[in-house]
C-alpha cells in the first residue's frame, strides 16, 4: 500500500512514517521543509501521484495560539489545504482519506465526560472552526465522490520529539532551570503516546468506517501530576497556582477500540519516563 503522508516531518508525521514502514506499507513523504520526498505548498494545487492508494493528511497549522494569531493563514492552510489535499487524492485514485482532527472540537471543557463522538461541536476558536470545517470537507468528498475517510479526533498527543510551546516540552525546560511555575495544576488532560497515535493512524487505513473517532487513553490526568514527576526527575522546584475554573478532558474511546480495535499501549508515567531518559541520555 502507497500511503502520502501529508505533513511528514512534523512530530506525529515522523512517528506515523516510522510506523507505516514498520507496518510495511510504502509512505510517501510530503512537507514543505526538511528531508522528504515531496516539497510542496498544500495551499496551492498539487499534482497527481500515480499509484496511490490512501492519504494520512497530518499538516496543519497546529497550536491554536498560532491560528488566533494569524487567523487567514490557519484558514489558508487547515481549510483550503484540505481541500487541495482531497483533490489531489482524488485525481490520484486514492481509495481512503485519514485526517486528523482534534478533541477541541468538543470545546474545553465538553458538556461531559468520558467525552464520546455523539458530542456536539462548537466554533470555539480559530483552531477548532478549522478542524471542523476540514472534517466537513472530508465529508463532502465521501458523499459527492465515493472518497472514503477515516477522521481521527486526537486527545493530547505527546512524546519524544515534541517541541517547545507544548505543555511537556516547556515544563521539562523549566524543570532544567530548576523551577517550574505552573498555573491551572488541576486542570486535567487526556494525553496519548504518539507511538499509540501513529498505531491508530496506521490502523484507520483499512476500516471501511466512515466518520470521527477519538484517538486518547480514557485516563485523566491534571497538570501538576506531570509537573511533578518532571520535577522529581530534575530535583527542581515546583510551584502551582491554582485558578478559580480547572477545565478537564477525557475521551470515550470505545468506538476506537470497536472499529480499529485499537488501545492504547502506554501508561502517561511510561510515556515521560521514556522522553526523560531520552533528554538526560
Amino acid at each position: 500500500m502507497n500511503v502520502l503522508v501529508m505533513g511528514a516531518n512534523g512530530f506525529i508525521g515522523r512517528h506515523v512514517t516510522k510506523a507505516l514502514r514498520e507496518a510495511g506499507r510504502t509512505p510517501i513523504t510530503l512537507d514543505c521543509v526538511g528531508d522528504v520526498d515531496i516539497h510542496a505548498d498544500i495551499t496551492q494545487p498539487l499534482p497527481k501521484i500515480e499509484g496511490l492508494d490512501a492519504v494520512i493528511h497530518l499538516a496543519a497549522v497546529s497550536h491554536p495560539r498560532d491560528c488566533d494569531t494569524n487567523p487567514s493563514r490557519a484558514f489558508d492552510v487547515n481549510v483550503n489545504g484540505t481541500h487541495q489535499v482531497l483533490k489531489m487524492a482524488l485525481a490520484s485514485g486514492a481509495k481512503k482519506f485519514v485526517f486528523s482532527s482534534s478533541a477541541h472540537v468538543y470545546d474545553i471543557p465538553p458538556r461531559y465526560m468520558p467525552t464520546d463522538e455523539m458530542h456536539p461541536l462548537r466554533l470555539n476558536n480559530t483552531y477548532t472552526t478549522t478542524k471542523i470545517l476540514g472534517e466537513h470537507l472530508c465529508q463532502l468528498y465521501f458523499e459527492n465522490h465515493g472518497l472514503s475517510y477515516t477522521t481521527l479526533r486526537l486527545f493530547n498527543a505527546y512524546g519524544t520529539g515534541q517541541a517547545l510551546g507544548y505543555f511537556i516540552p516547556d515544563m521539562i525546560g523549566k524543570a532544567q532551570e530548576g523551577h517550574i511555575g505552573l498555573t491551572g495544576g488541576d486542570t486535567t488532560k487526556d494525553w496519548v503516546y504518539v507511538e499509540d497515535v501513529a498505531d491508530a493512524f496506521v490502523r484507520a487505513l483499512t476500516t471501511p468506517f466512515v466518520g470521527a473517532i477519538n484517538i486518547g487513553t480514557g485516563v485523566e490526568t491534571n497538570l501538576e501530576t506531570i509537573a511533578r514527576f518532571i520535577a522529581d526527575v530534575y530535583k527542581a522546584e515546583l510551584t502551582c497556582n491554582p485558578i478559580e475554573h480547572p477545565t478537564r478532558m477525557c475521551a470515550d474511546i470505545g468506538r476506537a477500540q470497536r472499529v480499529l480495535g485499537w488501545t492504547p499501549k502506554v501508561t502517561i508515567g511510561e510515556g515521560l519516563d521514556t522522553i526523560l531518559n531520552l533528554v538526560k541520555a
